[in-house]
């Protein structure tokens, strides 16, 4: 059974875990072609500026924009310089202009020149910070729309500087990268990372297997070691009511008879698992308090006077005290507290009434009375089942739930021999190893 719920637990976990490998897989393999990308753009952007500064740096900063093109032949030669420029650094479009915004020489648009762009927001930033500022274009501006075709563009501003001023900038557009889903490079890429990411996750779904089957060994180890612990606690109380019963020689064995009759009638009234366990419990450690009554008393050869049944009847507290502290006992609580009262109410210890008395205990007086009446007593023989059983009918509604008496009454002797015969030939183990089977169940789902 544990080797099947590792199992289930192993295959629950590859199950779940294959499909978020999967969509784990599947959103690396999406989008680290997209950050490739954007790296490579960036690196782009630095290169890019890289070139045009050291462009500025050699044709340029010799003098002010303006006197590169007032000659004829430097016209020519920057003009010429620009144009190899642009077919080495893959340039499309190459605009100088003046500081004050006035557009001194441009590859494409030369209708242009000689105007002034006062609105040009970036020209002004780049002049007044010397800074060179990069960014993809769109070519969407009312200044580029001959740059359309071109598609994404990198737009680079950069400062013509000359004596530690800026006296004008230089505004290209180069051919952004393009960006392709399945290069080479990036399914080389995105292959390595989603098998490494599979051999991680194969590498950890064993360690998991092997953890968890070892978990499960362990559990069942301690499982063991747990039950086992709560049988010999259990044995130990055993124990512990046989050598009181062997005290009082005339109720030797009640408590295992009555636990046998107390479960066959649970079993005709349908009680429920858990109040069951409470019954068995109850039932076998009902008169443990009675370990603190005195000889004198306990086996007094006769009726009880007023003063010595305020004795007895603290063996109802004194029971509920001695297992107050062991949680494993706790469920017998109802039945040890509760098994004197009475329907009527006139009972002990709280003269409960009716149903404000647990089921548990009102099953248990049932037996545990009819148990005392068949039995032999110190103060008197065993009674006949029949006058045992008249006595019983006729405290229906007195001592007795009704509804339990009359599920009572329902057993003949033939039946109830049956019982007595099959207590007799097998014990009440089964009852008592499936009880506490239960119990410790409960405890270990507590804790």
């Amino acid at each position: 059974m544990k080797i099947r719920f590792a199992q289930e637990l192993v295959g629950t976990f590859f199950t779940r875990s294959i499909w978020i490998a999967a969509i784990l897989s599947l959103c690396l393999a999406v989008a680290l072609p997209f950050t490739i990308y954007w790296y490579h753009a960036h690196q782009y952007e630095i290169e890019s500026a890289e070139l045009l500064n050291n462009f500025i740096k050699r044709e340029l900063v010799s003098q002010h924009p303006e006197d590169l093109f007032r000659d004829r032949a430097k016209r020519e030669e920057i003009s010429y310089k620009i144009n190899v420029f642009m077919e080495f650094g893959n340039l499309v479009e190459f605009k100088i202009w003046e500081d004050d915004s006035t557009l001194l020489y441009a590859f494409r648009e030369k209708s242009q020149i000689g105007t002034p762009f006062r609105d040009n927001k970036r020209l002004r930033e780049t002049i007044h910070s010397g800074k060179t500022t990069v960014e993809m274009e769109d070519t969407r501006d009312s200044e580029n729309l001959n740059l359309r075709d071109y598609g994404r563009l990198v737009e680079m501003y950069a400062p013509v500087v000359v004596d530690g001023r800026a006296v004008g900038a230089v505004e290209v557009y180069r051919i952004a990268p393009k960006f392709k889903l399945l290069t080479s490079h990036i399914i080389m890429v995105v292959s390595m990372a989603v098998i490494s990411f599979a051999l991680l996750y194969i590498l950890l779904f064993g360690q998991f297997r092997q953890a968890a089957n070892e978990l499960i060994l362990n559990d069942e180890k301690l499982k063991n070691a747990y039950t086992s612990l709560g049988f010999t606690y259990f044995d130990t109380i055993r124990s512990l009511i046989k050598a009181l019963e062997l005290r009082d020689m005339e109720t030797e064995g009640h408590s295992e008879r009555v636990v046998a009759l107390a479960v066959f009638l649970a079993e005709k009234l349908r009680l429920p698992t858990a109040d069951l366990d409470k019954l068995v419990l109850g039932a076998y450690l009902h008169d443990i308090g009675k370990i603190g009554i005195p000889d004198n008393i306990l086996l007094k050869p006769a009726l009880l006077d007023a003063a010595e049944r305020q004795v007895i009847m603290t063996h109802v507290r004194n029971g509920a005290d001695i297992i107050h502290d062991i949680n494993f006992l706790e469920p017998a609580r109802e039945v040890i507290l509760y098994h004197h009262e009475r329907w009527d109410g006139s009972g002990y210890l709280n003269g409960l009434v009716g149903e404000a008395i647990p089921v548990t205990a009102r099953i248990f007086a049932v037996v545990d009375v009819f148990d005392a009446l068949i039995s032999d007593r110190p103060y008197r023989k065993a009674l006949p089942f029949a006058q045992a059983r008249a006595i019983i009918e006729d405290e229906r509604g007195k001592h007795f739930d009704p509804t339990i008496i009359d599920i009572f009454l329902a057993i003949d002797e033939n039946e109830f021999h049956e019982i007595q015969n099959r207590f007799l030939a097998h014990g009440i183990d089964q009852i008592v190893t499936t009880t506490v089977e239960h119990l410790l169940d409960a405890n270990a789902r507590a804790r």
